[in-house]
């Protein structure tokens, strides 16, 4: 009996401990410590800048790529009223997906264009596009949301520089944001300058966790 029970005794360790391992090791394959790289585009350099008018003013671009594991990374565009999150125009999840399993797409480039629209009998609306273009194709998706418009004065919140980041926390990428004074004032991509908007979509990635396995 003896015996048994410290055979039952070492198999119950062993367990935990391969148990211990295999949690690690899925803790490791999907590390949040991902370094992402993001470059601003200029989509209407030299002859592009035809462009600009089918587009409309309110388009910009810019590459993410990655370096180390693939981060289930997702595209948040959320709304902001008076400096704080308020709803959400909708999401676009795993970036970096890839339709071949031996190839990750380790880069991607989004073009973003938000525009209102003016339909006679209906209330405007704001139409956002956000297309994304890999090695594995590219991909067009567009969210429409209620447009106030009493919001005059419309500018963009972009990088002008490259930089680079990890996505443990969200990460803010791109805005466009609106005042209804017909005046508005420079801003950026941190907390503290989007506090000060009176209207703004904020795109912002995250790790979108409900993909990990």
């Amino acid at each position: 009996m003896r015996l048994k029970a410290s055979i039952l005794i070492v198999l119950m360790i062993l367990t935990g401990c391969f148990a211990g391992t295999k949690e690690q090791i899925s803790s490791e394959n999907h590390s949040t410590s991902a370094n992402i790289q993001l470059t601003p585009v200029d989509l209407f350099q030299g002859e592009a800048a035809k462009f600009k008018l089918f587009l409309g003013p309110m388009t910009g671009a810019f590459k993410l790529e990655y370096e180390g594991n693939k981060p289930n990374a997702s595209l948040d565009i959320d709304i902001w009223k008076n400096g704080q999150k308020v709803d959400s125009a909708g999401s676009i999840g795993d970036l970096f997906y890839s339709s071949d399993e031996q190839k990750d797409s380790k880069e991607v480039e989004l073009i973003i264009s938000v525009d209102t629209e003016s339909i006679e009998g209906q209330k405007e609306s704001c139409k956002i596009k956000v297309n994304t273009n890999s090695h594995s194709g590219s991909s067009l998706s567009t969210f429409t949301i209620p447009w106030d418009k009493k919001l005059t004065a419309h500018g963009l919140i972009q990088d002008t520089r490259p930089r680079s980041f990890t996505i443990d926390q969200p990460v803010h990428v791109f805005g466009m944001h609106a005042t209804s004074s017909n005046r508005i004032h420079a801003a950026d991509l941190s907390t503290d300058s989007l506090r000060n908007t009176e209207w703004a979509l904020v795109f912002t990635l995250r790790l979108d966790e409900e993909h990990i396995e």
